[in-house]
């Protein structure tokens, strides 16, 4: 083993005694034992004795008295108090138990926030009294008083301050005769507080508190951090006139689980002015669709933080003479999840239009469109591989709506949305108001697009789980062939007696493998309880998708059965792409892709029916 030097090496010197006491000795062994020292020299002047140790040492350990610090990126020892100590003596309240509260606080400060202190009354300008109860906020002329690392000298340890420093002072009413309340009021508030100061007039006590924990409008006290990050309480920040609405806001808000780190987006009143370039994108039956830019944008969490994208764009959903229904609006906003949830349409909050009055959800915008308008566009790159990946994303959402025990009571394509993030498009499901949970369907109206609903929904039966199931089939369908359930003929009674007899689109199995088209029949099995669970189509999907991809490397012999139909089936897809589009274009006019009320198609039928007919469409 061969022994090399680093020359040059730059190295921290601490200078000790000249005397190699038994002391130092013992002290020098522990030093020599730490693989930060290097070793021991000496002053040839003074005869000081000088252990030398790596340059590093001093970002760990105190230059004055050797401690180890606790926390080394603010460099905080013991030792540093020797500061406040030496102060004590230069300020006084005039009152002993104030003055050894005080430094009683003084001494376990620890170089983290701000040191508690006797503010004098005069160093207090602009005062402006706010909210109720007696509360001012002051400019605080010197400001408070902070340990600063940055500061940090081995000769001169630094406090610093933050002048003009913008306080609230509370008042504590007949408080000069100093008792248990009064006491108990300053322990349990002079953690966020920057000190005590005393009216000269009243002779009353004062709380300096730090501002940032209080809300200035009202001086009401942050219950938690969006609070502090947004510098507002929540009643301050809901100002609607309707009080349900304001109500219904601040319920929303504390819902909001402030433990999660992430996956939170503030819900809000968001003023109707505070959109930008409102485009109308679309309509429907109750409601008008505009996209448009959100000025303040969207507030969303970073850890235990919350900060604002500025311009974010965002839909609008404005739904018809919702001023007249307020609780129905509040309702179907509450069918929206209160957390991110990946894979259905995220809900910021809400307006109100200044003209119609009509309430306004506003929501995430899918920058990519909707599924139908994304298939035209990409049916002949859209291969196997992607539609799975699509087909997952659709059922991941609707397995979420599921696990919140509720229903999707209009589930089919045109509520599949894409949402964009960096380069990738993410399907999601849309139209969350029309979700119910499964203990409360007692509607009797059926709406939705026809060949997307059950035929026990379509028999007056209620939706159920079982019933998404059927329309996820239909959505299957879709992917597989790029055409729409029955684009071929008319949406009316017929086809709603044919649907309820069994009936469903004809498939090309050249087109779909064999086992996706059995996942697909079961799908749509006429009776519900036939239907595969949410665990069984989920592990399916997984199957398929890992079956062709390239990556996934514990392929069995099932992945390569299961890979080989699909390959066969992508190739005949390619070679017979232009007749896909002629048929495609060939819709007929009363097939209807828009939602709908469905119940005069459906009002002479009952559960038993099984009606035998004549389709003269044919």
């Amino acid at each position: 083993m061969r022994w090399k030097r680093t020359t040059y090496e730059k190295v921290c010197l601490k200078y000790l005694s000249q005397k190699a006491t038994d002391e130092f000795i013992n002290k020098d062994e522990s030093y020599l034992t730490n693989e930060l020292c290097y070793g021991i020299s000496q002053n040839p002047d003074t005869k000081d004795y000088i252990l030398v140790f790596k340059n590093d040492y001093f970002d760990n350990h105190c230059e004055k008295c050797d401690g180890k610090y606790k926390y080394s990126w603010n460099k905080w020892c013991k030792c540093h108090l020797e500061y406040l100590k030496n102060d004590f003596t230069n300020w006084t309240s005039g009152n002993k138990i104030i003055d050894d509260l005080i430094q009683k606080h003084q001494l376990k400060y620890n170089g983290h926030s701000t040191v508690i202190e006797w503010i004098p009354y005069d160093k207090f300008i602009n005062n402006n009294k706010i909210g109720e109860g007696d509360f001012t906020i002051a400019i605080w002329e010197d400001g408070p008083l902070n340990y600063c690392p940055s500061n940090y000298s081995a000769l001169n340890r630094k406090y610093k301050r933050k002048s003009d420093e913008k306080v609230l002072l509370k008042y504590l009413s007949n408080s000069r005769n100093i008792n248990n309340k009064f006491l108990n009021e300053i322990i349990y508030s002079i953690e966020k507080s920057y000190g005590i100061s005393q009216d000269p007039n009243t002779k009353d006590y004062i709380l300096v508190l730090q501002l940032r924990y209080y809300c200035e409008k009202c001086n009401k006290k942050y219950d938690n951090q969006f609070e502090i990050s947004t510098k507002s309480c929540l009643s301050c920040q809901t100002n609607h006139e309707d009080k349900k609405i304001n109500d219904f806001i601040q319920e929303m808000r504390l819902n909001i689980d402030h433990s999660l780190t992430k996956y939170r987006t503030m819900f809000e009143w968001i003023p109707y002015d505070r959109f930008d370039d409102i485009k109308e994108i679309g309509k429907g039956g109750f409601s008008m669709v505009y996209s448009a830019i959100w000025e303040d944008g969207l507030l969303d969490s970073r850890g235990k933080s919350w900060r604002r994208k500025p311009n974010t764009k965002v839909t609008l959903k404005c739904l018809h003479n919702s001023q007249n229904f307020p609780d129905e609006f509040i309702n179907k906003v509450k069918a929206y999840p209160n957390i991110k949830m990946d894979n259905i349409l995220k809900l910021y909050g809400i307006s109100q239009d200044p003209d119609t009055k009509d309430y306004i959800m506003v929501l995430e915008y899918a920058e990519g469109g909707n599924f139908n308008n994304y298939l035209d566009k990409n049916y002949e790159k859209f291969d196997w591989f992607n539609g799975l990946k699509v087909l997952s994303d659709i059922f991941n959402g609707l397995s979420k709506i599921h696990q919140e025990y509720k229903v999707h009571c209009n589930f089919h394509m045109g509520n599949i949305l894409f949402t964009k993030m960096d380069d990738n498009y993410n399907a999601c499901i849309s139209d969350m108001e029309l979700c119910k949970k499964i203990d409360n369907i007692n509607e009797t109206s059926i709406y939705g697009v026809m060949p997307y609903v059950a035929p026990e929904v379509l028999k007056g039966k209620p939706y159920t789980q079982a019933s998404n199931i059927y329309s996820f089939g239909m959505i299957m369908y879709v992917i597989a062939t790029g055409r729409q359930p029955f684009d071929d003929r008319a949406h009316d009674e017929i086809l709603v007696l044919n649907i309820c007899n069994g009936t469903r689109p004809k498939i090309n199995e050249k087109l779909v493998p064999k086992c996706y088209i059995d996942l697909m029949k079961r799908c749509w099995d006429s009776i519900p309880n036939n239907r595969p669970n949410s665990i069984e189509i989920k592990e399916m999907i997984k199957l398929f998708y890992d079956s062709l991809n390239q990556k996934f490397e514990k392929k069995e012999q099932q992945h390569s059965e299961i890979e080989e139909q699909f390959k066969e089936t992508q190739k005949y897809r390619k070679e017979n792409f232009s007749s896909h589009t002629n048929n495609k274009s060939t819709i007929h006019a009363q097939a209807i892709y828009t939602s709908r009320l469905l119940n005069p198609f459906a009002k002479n039928f009952s559960d038993d029916n099984t009606v035998e007919i004549t389709d003269l469409t044919k």
